[in-house]
């Protein structure tokens, strides 16, 4: 199972969008205002290469432990779909 990331800014259509359907969807996530914690900045362009929000980094831990590769997309509209394929991959609590 994965964990979501969810890096936003508060002006930001899209972050909004995408946070209403995820919380409407049940689906767990860690948010990261980058305007309350502009660190996380580096973070952000780390994992998907752009500073383009909102950014979805999708976590999963090996058999052994280990982070594998994150699976990311930038923006949400032109990957509604497959944000939402991932999304049933996502850990519940």
């Amino acid at each position: 199972m994965y964990t979501l990331t969810l890096y936003t800014h508060p002006w930001c259509s899209d972050c909004q969008l995408s946070k209403q359907e995820l919380t409407e969807a049940g689906v767990p996530y860690t948010e990261v205002n980058l305007s309350e914690q502009p660190e996380k900045e580096a973070a952000l362009r780390k994992a998907t290469g752009a500073r383009v929000v909102p950014g979805f980094v999708f976590q999963k831990r090996s058999l052994l432990g280990k982070m594998q590769k994150p699976v990311v997309f930038t923006g949400y509209e032109q990957n509604k779909a497959e944000i939402m394929t991932m999304v049933k991959q996502v850990k519940t609590f």
